[in-house]
Parts: structure tokens; sequence; C-alpha cells
């Protein structure tokens, strides 16, 4: 039986429609054949029918797959029929692992958005072997979270121009006069990766040869002013997804196989008000303790809407909404003029690079079009790809294809620039003495 190039597994699902959606539309992939797959026929013929309608296109001919997670027989069938299952099902903590096991044993790649940290480690400790002896790949974070962010710093890294010490990573959320909501499936994800992230957080494997600059990123206090962004005064606090831990595999990734010398990564989230911050810290303060408590998390889980004063919602966010969201990622590289290979730099940084990623709305669009841009370099570029099977993160592999030089100015944007601080640069005061009182004031 021949396979579909992919199966959009969870189509139903509202990540899920978004995704078949950017499929079907863009012109990247009009040679690509593909099927859906879900546990119920007639919801998936109707959401086909409903983007059909959206689109102007005619999907009466799509295969429909029956796949559910409970039945591990029906994931292998899917499995057998897909060379790239896409994974939109989650929250991947309760019902991802049987879709990886599945798509290994049945040889078909595995890509997945899931920004559940816990889940992802456990999924490499326990299938990395068995995806390479299977030769495929299963690769997880390729949603918004964590490809911006990991390509970013790959793209600072490609652009210093000298020695690239460590990252500071803010990511500023942008909504329209309709306002933004996330739907429960987000939320149920959220929920359970603050369930596991303090106690259950497996630590990232280190290697004797992975050796990182001796000047690590200043520690910013909760709510810290943060300097040298354009606009209003903004507050950070700390970014509680996937993009740390992502980025730190990838780090170490790069210098075991490629002896590619690895960054510091810190990351945060950007707030333009003190209040929302405090609103937002204080929320996540008080679920990170109620989703310890049994009862509690269910209460949590049954009343999203009461229980995130209406941010989650099951409808999730209007057309309106999505269309005027957008994000910003602003990455801050900090480092040295000149590279010294096999030395360590004495001092703090001598300069500073500033890169942004720009991009739509960051749940649904940009995720969408991130997983497809990965399941794209499976597709079309599987021979330029390294042999170790299972990799946590897009950029591990990207970098080793033509289509890193795509996927980077194209689909996401980012843009590189020098960057001083006005007037003191007038005076002539050094760049290091710049990046010293900026970086140590922004935590008083």
């Amino acid at each position: 039986m021949s396979r579909f190039d992919l199966v959009i597994f969870g189509a139903t699902g509202f990540t899920g429609t978004y995704i078949l959606e950017r499929l079907i539309t863009s012109p990247y992939y009009q040679d690509v054949s593909f099927a859906v797959a879900g546990r119920n026929e007639s919801k998936v013929r109707e959401v086909l029918r409903v983007v059909e309608k959206k689109t102007g296109r005619d999907l009466k001919e799509v295969k429909v797959i029956l796949a559910d997670v409970a039945d591990i027989e029906s994931l292998e069938k899917m499995a057998k029929r897909a060379r790239v299952v896409i994974n939109a099902v989650g929250p991947y903590t309760l019902y991802g692992e049987a879709v990886v096991r599945a798509a290994i044993l049945n040889g078909a790649s595995h890509l997945d958005i899931s920004g559940e940290q816990t889940w992802i480690e456990k999924m490499e400790e326990k299938y990395s072997k068995l995806a390479e002896d299977a030769g495929v790949y299963v690769v997880s974070a390729c949603g918004w979270d964590s490809i911006p962010a990991d390509l970013g710093v790959k793209f600072l890294k490609n652009n210093f121009d000298g020695d690239l010490n460590h990252v500071e990573t803010f990511v500023e959320m942008k909504s329209g006069s309709s306002g933004y909501s996330l739907n429960t499936g987000t939320y149920n994800s959220l929920l359970l990766g603050v369930k596991s992230f303090p106690f259950d957080l497996m630590k990232p494997k280190t290697d004797v040869s992975v050796v990182k600059g001796k000047i690590t990123p200043k520690f910013r206090l909760p709510l810290s002013q943060i300097p040298g962004i354009p606009g209003p005064q903004s507050y950070a606090i700390p970014f509680m997804g996937s993009d740390k831990s992502i980025i730190d595999r990838s780090q170490i990734y790069e210098a075991t196989q490629k002896s590619i010398k690895p960054c510091h990564v810190a990351t945060y989230a950007k707030l333009s008000s003190r209040i929302s911050a405090i609103l937002i810290g204080a929320w996540l303060a008080v679920i990170s303790i109620l989703v310890h408590i049994p009862w509690t998390l269910r209460f949590l889980q049954n009343h999203p809407d009461l229980c995130s004063f209406n941010v989650f919602k099951k409808d999730g966010p209007s057309e309106e909404q999505i269309r005027e969201a957008s994000f910003v990622l602003w990455l801050f590289g900090y480092g040295y003029t000149k590279e010294k290979l096999g030395f360590e730099h004495q001092g703090e940084p001598t300069k500073m690079v500033l890169a942004t990623c720009k991009g739509p709305d960051a749940g649904y669009v940009s995720t969408s079009g991130c997983i497809l841009s990965a399941a794209l370099v499976l597709l079309k570029d599987v021979d330029s790809l390294p042999e170790r099977m299972l990799l946590l993160h897009v950029s591990c592999f990207i970098s080793d294809t033509i289509f890193g030089a795509f996927i980077i100015p194209v689909i996401f944007l980012p843009y590189y620039c020098g960057y001083s601080m006005g007037v003191l640069n007038y005076f002539g005061i050094p760049m290091w003495i710049q990046i010293y009182f900026g970086i140590t004031t922004s935590t008083s």
C-alpha cells in the first residue's frame, strides 16, 4: 500500500484545522500528497467541508483515516499510510507517546507542536535508539514554540562576526482591537507543563566537550525593565515555554556533532505594563500550586474560561482576532569582536547584536507554517539530514539542508542589524560599558 507524504492527525482540532488550511493554500505544497486523520469520521468530513468552503479548494477526494489514541491498531494503520505524521493531538503528556511509538514501529517520521518539556525529554530518552534503528525522524516543538527562537539563535551565531557568548530572548505578543483568546487545548497543555516543570523536568544531557563561555546572562528579576527595545518601557517575566530547553539541546548537538562553540541562553516574555506582568506572574504562581492538588486540577481543567479570566476559551480566538494578532521576538546577542577558538575570553562582552523575528498570529497561523516547513524539509531533502534519527528540534537538521537558507529569511523574516545605545555611542563610551550598565541596572 502506497504512503501519503503527510498525514495530519488531529485535523478536527483547532490547530489541526489551521495546518490543513495552510497546507492546501500554500504554493509550496501543491505536489505533496496528504490525508487527514481523526477518531470521528463525520467530524473530520465536516472540517473538510468547512475548509473547502473557506478556501474554495476541492477537498472531496481527500482520504480520511480513522485513528484514535486509545486504539493502538488504528494508530499503526495510520502510520503505515504516511511518510510523515504531523501530530496535532494534545496535550502530548496524555496522548502523545502512543502516536510516537506507532510512527516509529511502522516506518513514519513524526512531527509535533509540543511545548511540554518533560514529555519531549522523555520521548528522546525512551525512543532515540528505536527511531535510529527504524531510520525515521522524531522532531518535537515544531510550532511557534520553538522554531523562531531556536533558528533565531542559529541566525545570530551565523551572523555575529565574532564570538557569541550568550543570547537573551524576549517575546512580545500583540493583539488587535478585538482582543485575543486561546483555545482550551493550549490551556490544558499549559496546565500539564506547569505541573511537571519544577519537579519532573529532566535536565538536558551534557558532555565534557561542551564548554560555554565563563560569562553567563545576568540574572533578571521578574518585572525588571528591558533596556534596548524601541518604544515604551517594557517588563520581563520568565518565559514558561520550551524555548530554552530546545535551544540548549540544539547547542549541545552542534557542539558534539559539529564542534561549533555553544552559547548560553535566557528566555523571557515581554510585557508593556508592569500591572499586566504582576497579574500574569501572580496567576502563574497560583496555578503552579493548584495543579498539584488533584481536585483543584480537575476544577481548572473543567472551567478554563473562569479560571483564566477568559484568556482561554473552548471556541478559541475568532477569525478577526487571529487576523489582528502578531508577534515579535527580540534576540540580543552578546559576545566578543574576535573569535578565539579553544580559548576563553576575559571580562564582559564587548559587542552586542540585535536580531528580530516578526510574524503573524503565533498560536495558530505561525505554528501551522512552522510545522509544515519542517515537514517539507523531511520530504524534500531527507538525503542531506544527519544520521542520528531522533532529534529534539528542527534546527538540528534544517542547518544541514538547503532549506535552511530558505526557511530563515522567507518564512520567519528575521533581520540582522548592528546596535548602539544612542547618545552614549555619540560620546564614544565603549560598547562593553554600555552593555554592562544596561544589563546590571535592569535587574535593580
